[in-house]
């Protein structure tokens, strides 16, 4: 079972939507939260993002089962989010993937946007020297864009489901056998990633962040076993759609789903920069 640890009001907000799969176990920490349970940790609320670093509580007892996996996530606009060095270091123990929530920044306030940029780049850089597993970076602007018009009642909750659901079938296609496959772990120094899919028809990619120098990209094709069984030709098709001057991994898994689906995980070593920094 894989520990999800959401910090913050988009951190837990995704972290319950991974609480419908049964191999996750989620604790949340937020200051506007119901402490209906063992797993969730109400912090005392601060007056600054500093603050919330300062007099981050000490949480070694709320942790004390978590061993293993963890996926933390974080959205990083939020003050609470300049906790999160703190609450990792409880953790240190295990083999931690952040899980990066990016908001469409250019709407932030000035004060904001310094906080979410300061927390954009320290996690990528702790990431990148190691101190965590992998950092995974989504753009909320990038997923709507993907999905074309979301309405604004029930927003969130789109966004955040395509992002849940494309992370849980990419995790439990790397804990099953495939039909074949040539997939296999990134290079040591690519730790800064990004999900999405990809249409099997015309090969158009969606990522879910706009990664600048991919390094290495993975393929997950999800398709109906009987199209499998049937289609003589498409194991030419796969191999030509995965065709790349990166370094590609491509896993073909046999499902009993109708429809077809192709998940995508793109990899890097470069630290990512925020477009006013890129144009300057």
């Amino acid at each position: 079972m894989e520990t999800v640890i959401g910090l913050g009001n988009a951190g837990c907000n995704i972290a319950d939507k991974f609480s419908k799969y049964s191999q996750y176990k989620i604790y949340k920490i937020d200051t506007d939260i119901e402490v209906d349970r063992d797993n969730v940790y109400k912090m005392p609320r601060q007056e600054d993002p500093e603050k919330y670093e300062e007099n981050c509580p000490n949480m070694s007892n709320f942790f004390k089962d978590v061993q293993g996996e963890v996926l933390f996530v974080i959205g990083g606009a939020g003050a609470i989010s300049a906790a999160s060095l703190r609450v990792l270091e409880t953790i240190k123990h295990c083999d931690i993937n952040i899980l990066y929530i990016r908001p469409e920044v250019e709407l932030l306030p000035a004060a904001s946007v310094s906080h979410e940029w300061a927390t954009f780049n320290i996690l990528q850089e702790y990431t990148r020297s190691g101190v965590f597993k992998r950092i995974y970076l989504v753009s909320n602007p990038e997923i709507e864009r993907h999905l074309g018009n979301v309405s604004i009642i029930g927003y969130h909750e789109r966004l955040n489901e395509m992002i849940v659901s494309t992370m849980h079938m990419i995790n439990v296609y790397n804990h099953i056998n495939p039909v074949t496959s040539t997939l296999a772990p990134p290079r040591n120094i690519n730790r800064i990633s990004t999900i999405g899919i990809m249409d099997i028809d015309d090969g158009e990619k969606k990522l879910f962040f706009p990664l600048d120098e991919t390094e290495e990209i993975m393929y997950y094709y999800a398709i109906n076993k009987s199209k499998l069984e049937e289609e003589g030709d498409l194991f030419k098709k796969i191999r030509e759609q995965v065709k790349s001057d990166l370094k590609v991994g491509y896993g073909i898994f046999a499902t009993d789903y109708v429809k077809n689906y192709v998940y995508v995980v793109s990899h890097t070593s470069e630290i990512q920069r925020q477009k006013s920094e890129k144009n300057t």
